[in-house]
């Protein structure tokens, strides 16, 4: 019987929906967006029950729909709406109504793009107009997207098949015997007359398996046929095939190794799995599953099962299936009689579900077993030319659309078969020029977008050479070009200050300026040569050296009395500085600053520092190092600002170029650092009633009020907010690192007064600490920590309400109240994505890569590519999440939730591989540095998991007048409460008993203190 094909195409998702194309058998098409009825996560839900309805479905006879059934029903109905949207159900009644009037059959070809689609079991459609399942009666095919020419094979008969039956010791029995026995007996009368035969591997092994396939010596294998067990590796993500291992236990043979022992076997064109969940893939990967695997590779047809089976449904199926192979049906209408056969045998039974038949051949037909060579010809040269012309639509369809791999695989297909077939060699060198010019280009815009000038000067100029009017490459290569340059100076500068080289820096200096006037002084380098160059000037004069000089060049390590500092190359380099010869301003109210344009944020210029002070540092309000190194003992000095004092701006000095010159000259002054004065020790103190600290805790309470809180990645670090401007950093044994303040304008208003005690209410620190950034409302300030020095502001349009480094510290992603957040590049000061998150979250966490990043908030656990701004997942959709953070290899994610608890899921897949039990409302989470322990933080409650088995390791309650802000671990491995009482805020060990560091009230986990 001829058949008619009705051919489903879903294409990618957007916003909308799925695009899904209908392509009748008359040539009629319509094309519709399907907006699915549930989300991907729901339908697979609910797709999670159908393998034990049908398994149950087979132990029972029933005349009415079952509650087991109902889910499978209402699927199957869901996905037939969502595959014929629009016009899509006249169009398939239009092909029903043909394929009845001209006696033929109709047969649906399926082909599914979208990953998460692919793997929902569409076998179960259900036609709720005819009251009944699509599948018993009308084939239905999954197709591969670009199909490789595959000619029906001309086997002189018998048609040969390889049987393998697998069981090994350590599962559960298979009725074997009695299948190999009712395989042999179906096929005993075309045994019998020459037309099938049948063979069986020697043993169990995957090296039987493979001796048996190299055995040619009696003829080629055609099909193979495996009996057994199979299931779906959910850590591999891949399906497999329950082999025998030399001890007789269970070898688990993946999807892709089974591919490669089937290799180099032309004359194979179908494999039958008669095993479990071989149909089964992940929802990520279409081709994960073993048929599919198969398909990757070039088979012409598999057929697999994609849930457990029963025995005699399996039996029922292989002795139906051969016998319509063997009458020379295509292979879908076999498969077809199969299901019939199955559902005959067991009323009421949903089994003839589970089989799923991928095919890359559009007729069905894979062996010709036909007499007549001049029959065989004449058909053969007529499918040649129906597959040529589909395989160059193909490629003209993926070559518009700009889908260039399969574009290259349809055309590479037809020149193979017949390279004169129209212009087929032309559009194959078309689309691999498009290609190449495609990944040349992304590639070069890729490397200019993290600072990567070389590389991106190399792509680019490839796209130029090969085709000057590509896009904007000529615009963006010159960009790159200059880029280069630029850096390629501003390392020259940094050199030749290194060594002491002060004219030569003005000389290159002199360079850049001309190349780029607006970063003319990289890291104030040229201000600084230009200093050193007057005072050797200055002292030449006078006849005096200076001590530690050589030539009357300062020491650069000795300037003013600073310490240089192993600094991050991208954040201090953004220190401002006034250029000589450029004009002083007064200093502006820096916490109200217009914005500029479309830009939400910018790096605004700083004031000019008095002599000795670091530009863009206020007056430091906390103690200096030196202050700093005499508290080691327990001693603590007063700040020498006190908390509500405001801050003074500084004194404008005019730059020593443009001052008058004196009449005399002067003589150099000592400069006296002022000196701390020592305030009397404080004795440990015990931590409240009920806390279980140990006696020598440290309690440290000058500030109160702390607002937000911050662990550096390593736990090494933690950072404070208060009211009042202020943020302190600390280390883990309670030190004091640093101490800043936002500064206020110097108007002394009522509206500056309140400003002044603003909260800060968030703060980050980079991940080795090195670096801190604070906000106060829609106001950003990063800084140096062992300087104390403000290195960079930027100024948004509403309240910055969480932020976080990426691990390499060159971006940090800021969030504001209004769900808007920006990707700023600390190496060029810009703001590099602008991100639209829904709603603003209450934590953000970076993975180690450095490119995905998850919030946390009201609508669950969303992750998101920082490099584009693109969502790539939901975790706990529709539900609170408290905190998100990624596992230290970036493949889990830990989650805590409002009402859920606590969770681990597989980033790649996004399925919940452990649920910690027992937990209420989590409000914070925490991995240990090899990912295999997990702190969760529920109410006054701080608890230490084994994320392998879910165990509780350690754990401790604290009283009602506790409460904890954040836990981590640090780089001791030791586990690590923040928890403040009224009067003052501890950092207390977890699980080990051993004495807690306290310091200044103030730590936590990126957010504000009133945050969920």
């Amino acid at each position: 019987m001829k058949v008619l094909n009705f051919q489903v195409e879903i294409g990618a998702g957007g916003p909308q929906g799925y695009e899904v194309t209908l392509r009748g058998p008359d040539g009629a098409e319509t094309a519709a967006l399907s907006k699915l009825p549930l989300r991907p996560d729901e339908l697979r839900r609910l797709a999670a029950r159908v393998p034990d309805a049908v398994l149950s479905s087979s132990a029972q006879l029933r005349r009415t729909v079952s509650a087991e059934e109902r889910p499978v029903q209402e699927l199957g109905r869901l996905l037939f709406d969502a595959l014929l949207p629009g016009d899509g159900r006249a169009l398939f009644a239009a092909a029903r109504h043909r394929a009845t009037q001209e006696e033929r059959q109709l047969r649906m070809v399926l082909r599914v793009r979208p990953p998460e689609l692919a793997a929902l079991p569409w076998e179960f459609l259900y036609d709720d107009g005819q009251g009944s399942y699509v599948c018993p009666t009308t084939p239905l095919v999954r197709h591969p997207q670009v199909a490789a020419p595959q000619r029906p094979l001309r086997v002189a008969p018998p048609l040969r098949v390889l049987c393998m039956a697998a069981r090994p010791d350590d599962l559960e029995p298979l009725a074997l015997s009695t299948e190999r026995q009712r395989l042999h007996s179906a096929l005993a009368g075309l045994e019998q007359e020459g037309l099938i035969e049948l063979g069986w591997t020697a043993g169990e092994t995957w090296r039987d398996l493979r001796t048996a396939l190299r055995r040619t010596g009696e003829g080629q294998w055609h099909v193979f046929h495996f009996i057994g067990h199979g299931g779906f590796d959910a850590t591999a993500q891949e399906g497999t095939l329950a082999l025998a291992d030399e001890e007789g236990g269970t070898y688990h043979l993946g999807a892709e190794n089974l591919t490669m022992v089937l290799e180099g076997m032309p004359s194979l064109r179908l494999v039958v799995l008669n095993a479990c969940e071989t149909g089964r893939s992940s929802a990520l990967d279409p081709f994960s599953s073993v048929a599919g695997a198969l398909m990757r590779r070039g088979v012409p047809a598999a057929l697999a099962m994609q849930f457990p089976i029963s025995d005699r449904a399996a039996v029922e199926f292989s002795r139906t299936f051969y016998e319509g192979l063997a009458h020379r049906l295509p292979v879908d209408a076999a498969v077809t009689e199969a299901r019939q056969a199955i559902r005959l045998t067991l009323p009421g039974t949903l089994e003839w579900g589970t089989p799923v038949l991928y095919m890359r051949s559009l007729d069905g037909l894979l062996f010709d077993l036909r007499d007549s060579p001049r029959a065989e010809a004449r058909e053969q040269a007529q499918a040649d030319s129906r597959e040529l012309h589909d395989l160059y639509v193909q490629g003209l369809a993926a070559l518009y659309t700009r889908r260039w791999d399969d574009a290259v695989a349809a055309f590479r297909a037809v020149v193979a078969q017949d390279g004169t077939y129209k212009d087929s060699r032309a559009r194959l060198a078309e689309v691999l020029r498009s290609r190449r010019l495609e990944a040349l280009f992304a590639a070069g815009t890729g490397a200019a977008e993290f600072g990567h000038w070389a590389a991106a000067v190399e792509h680019l100029e490839a796209v130029v050479a090969a085709e000057p009017g590509y896009r904007d490459a000529g615009r963006r290569l010159e960009e790159a070009r200059q880029q280069l340059a630029r850096t390629a100076l501003r390392a020259e500068i940094a050199d030749l200050h290194s060594a002491g080289q002060w004219e030569a820096v003005l000389a290159v200096g002199e360079r850049l300026a001309r190349l780029s006037p607006q970063d003319a002084d990289p890291d104030g380098l040229v201000t600084r040569a230009a200093r050193e160059l007057g005072a050797v000037a200055s002292d030449r004069e006078t006849g005096e050296e200076r001590p530690g000089t050589r030539h009357g060049a300062e020491e650069p390590s000795t300037r003013h009395g600073e310490q240089d500092e192993a600094r991050a190359p991208d954040v201090d380099a953004q220190a401002t500085v006034v250029m000589p010869g450029s004009v002083p301003v007064e200093p502006p109210d820096r916490n109200l600053l217009p914005g500029v344009g479309d830009e939400p944020a910018r790096w605004v210029r700083g004031f000019e520092p008095e002599p000795g002070q670091v530009r863009g540092a206020p007056a430091r309000p906390g103690p200096s190092r030196a202050e700093d190194s005499r508290r080691a003992g327990g001693a603590r000095a007063e700040p020498a600002t006190k908390p509500d004092e405001p801050v003074r701006p500084p004194q404008q000095k005019p730059h020593p170029e443009r001052q008058p010159q004196p009449q005399r000259k002067p003589q150099p002054q000592p400069r006296e650092k002022p000196q701390p004065q020592p305030q009397p020790q404080q004795k440990p103190q015990a931590a409240p009633g009920g806390s279980g600290s140990g006696a020598q805790d440290v309690v440290l309470s000058e500030w109160p009020h702390p607002t937000a809180f911050a662990f550096s990645r390593d736990g090494s670090r933690v950072a404070v907010g208060y009211e009042g401007r202020r943020a302190v950093v600390a280390d883990l044994g309670g030190n004091l690192l640093a101490h800043v303040r936002h500064p206020v304008a110097w108007q002394s208003t009522f509206a500056t007064a309140k400003r002044a005690g603003a909260p800060v209410t968030c703060v980050a620190l980079t991940p080795d600490g090195n670096h801190l950034a604070t906000a106060v409302g829609p106001v950003v300030r990063i800084w140096s920590v062992a300087r104390e020095a403000e290195l960079q502001q930027l100024k948004f349009d509403d309240e910055v309400r969480a932020m976080v480094f990426s691990p390499s510290g060159h971006r940090v992603v800021f969030a504001t109240a209004s769900g808007t957040a920006y990707v700023w590049n600390t190496r060029t000061a810009s703001t590099q994505v602008r991100m639209d998150l829904g709603t603003c979250p209450y934590r953000m966490n970076c993975a180690p890569g450095g490119f995905r990043m998850v919030t946390a908030g009201p609508d669950g656990a969303r992750v998101w590519n920082i490099a584009s701004g693109e969502r790539l997942a939901e975790i706990a959709s529709g539900t609170e999440v408290l905190d998100a953070v990624f596992s230290p290899d970036g493949t889990t994610l830990a989650t805590g939730g409002a009402d859920g608890g606590a969770g681990i899921f597989d980033t790649r897949s996004g399925a919940e591989v452990l649920r910690l039990t027992g937990t209420g409302s989590v409000s914070r989470v925490a991995y240990d540095r090899e990912g295999a322990r997990l702190l969760t933080v529920v109410g006054l409650t701080v608890r230490m998991w084994d994320t392998t088995t879910g165990e509780v390791l350690a754990g401790h309650r604290y009283t009602p007048d506790w409460f904890v802000h954040a836990v981590a671990f640090g780089p001791d491995r030791q586990a690590r409460a923040l928890a403040r009482t009224r009067d003052a805020l501890w950092l207390r060990r977890v699980g080990d008993g051993a004495r807690d560091a306290h310091w200044p009230s103030g730590t936590g986990g990126g957010g504000r203190d009133d945050a969920p």
